[in-house]
């Protein structure tokens, strides 16, 4: 069951574990909230590489931060992709979910917003990914609301050890700063994880 303006409201406006904060009932939608951008923006530094996904310190060096102020917006040029750090925290209670969703003004300019599912249990600022797949340069500012939240009751309880906040492998629980991609080790079967390492050591050429 989606929730409703009604729904989200209550939950935001309990005294602890607000659904959102900081919430602000003007960007309430009937069944959805808009999320803004905050003034963190993270872009893809210019050196071209090979990133293993092994390797989690060469990943974790890819991106460069740019802070939005209110002289100077982010120029999106044409085919770019960044990460948006969001203005608000969520936390999801343990009975629901909640999907990013575009907003139709966005999509209609030319900027696409990365989908993004967020698991029971979740606390945390998130990062949003978009591109501008239009053929202009578009201007960003701080405050915008660049996007929408959709939050989903679910039929029952999900198991204690599979909530987000449980897991060990949570790479993402209580992000307050900048988090990129991350990778551990259950992520990659043997096969994948020695594929990987024979291409970054060149042996893969070599044996074709």
């Amino acid at each position: 069951m989606i929730l409703s303006d009604k729904d989200i409201l209550a939950l935001c406006t309990q005294p602890e574990h607000s659904l959102i904060s900081p919430f602000n009932e003007t960007c309430l939608q009937g069944a959805s909230y808009d999320v803004s951008m905050s003034d963190v923006i993270h872009v893809f530094k210019d050196d071209v590489r090979t990133i293993s996904l092994t390797d989690q310190n060469a990943i974790d060096s890819l991106y460069k931060e740019v802070i939005i102020t209110d002289s100077t917006p982010f120029i999106l040029k044409p085919m770019e992709y960044i990460l948006v750090t969001l203005k608000e925290a969520i936390c999801i209670p343990s009975n629901m979910i909640a999907h990013i969703r575009p907003r139709t003004k966005f999509t209609r300019l030319g900027i696409i917003v990365s989908d993004q599912h967020c698991n029971p249990g979740y606390q945390g600022t998130l990062q949003i990914g978009l591109q501008n797949v239009s053929p202009n340069s578009i201007a960003l500012t701080a405050d915008m609301r660049i996007a929408q939240i959709v939050f989903e009751e679910l039929k029952s309880e999900p198991s204690p050890q599979k909530v987000y906040s449980a897991k060990a492998d949570a790479s993402y629980h209580n992000e307050k700063s900048f988090l990129g991609a991350k990778f551990i080790e259950s992520d990659f079967s043997p096969k994948a994880r020695e594929l990987y390492e024979k291409i970054m050591s060149g042996a893969y050429l070599n044996e074709n």
